[in-house]
């Protein structure tokens, strides 16, 4: 029979933050975002933390509803930094959209870009076959908008 993974997150306080560690996991599952969403929680309003640190060097992988955990800690007031995130979590959309850092190694969770991001065109960042691919698709799209088929 399989052992059950020990849930288990370390804390400490570096300066004026909390630092959560998750220790070794690679990819954070839903079990693992239940227990930092849940510590997270107990931190700012039990704790009245004002700013949250995680440290995530050997993350690869998380779960969607991580970022929705950082934002609603943002809009509360939180700081939220990110440390030492990996190459695989620096190319995340949300990452890169989102977080901005002073010395090349942390980050720290903003508002958000202060450019529109364009619904009509190809986005900035998309790569050259991205952009053929939306050419091609672009050229299947009716000119004029009709509310029934011809």
């Amino acid at each position: 029979m399989p052992r059950k993974k020990r849930q288990r997150i370390s804390l400490h306080e570096e300066g004026n933050t909390i630092v959560l560690d998750m220790g070794p996991i690679e990819i954070w599952d839903g079990a693992d975002l239940a227990l930092l969403r849940e510590t997270v929680s107990r931190q700012v309003e039990m704790e009245k933390r004002e700013s949250i640190s995680f440290a995530m060097q050997p993350v690869k992988y998380v779960p969607s509803g991580f970022f929705g955990m950082l934002l609603d800690c943002f809009d509360r007031g939180i700081e939220i930094h990110l440390l030492a995130p990996n190459e695989h979590v620096q190319k995340m959309l949300w990452f890169q959209r989102f977080f901005a850092t002073k010395d090349g190694v942390n980050f720290f969770l903003h508002s958000g870009p202060s450019e529109e991001i364009p619904h009509d065109q190809p986005l900035p960042w998309a790569s050259e076959d991205d952009r053929h691919t939306w050419d091609a698709n672009e050229s299947k799209r009716p000119r004029v908008p009709s509310l029934y088929r011809t």
